[in-house]
């Protein structure tokens, strides 16, 4: 199954791509996802999980649907999706 992530502000910052293309199994999940994300950028861990939970201060939607409005981590990606990672923007 192939999808597509796209990464913005600091994601974008750790990883040093806009966009990867990673092929998954059929039925994998976002957490899925995210493991995998992790296990090839070491560099998001802090802001993907805390400890083993994942923090949803960070924003990630499916074809332009966060995934708390979904199943959340636990909800099933689509050949074709594209999957957005959008850290929080601070500023003042």
């Amino acid at each position: 199954m192939n999808i597509k992530i796209r990464f913005y502000g600091v994601a974008y910052e750790q990883t040093g791509v806009r966009e990867w293309c990673p092929e998954l199994l059929e039925g994998s999940k976002v957490e899925d996802l995210l493991d995998l994300m992790v296990s090839e950028c070491p560099e998001l861990q802090e802001m993907v999980f805390d400890e083993a939970v994942f923090r949803d201060y960070l924003a990630i939607s499916i074809n332009n649907v966060d995934i708390l409005g979904l199943d959340g981590v636990h909800t099933v990606l689509k050949d074709d999706d594209i999957v957005f990672v959008m850290p929080p923007i601070g500023g003042g």
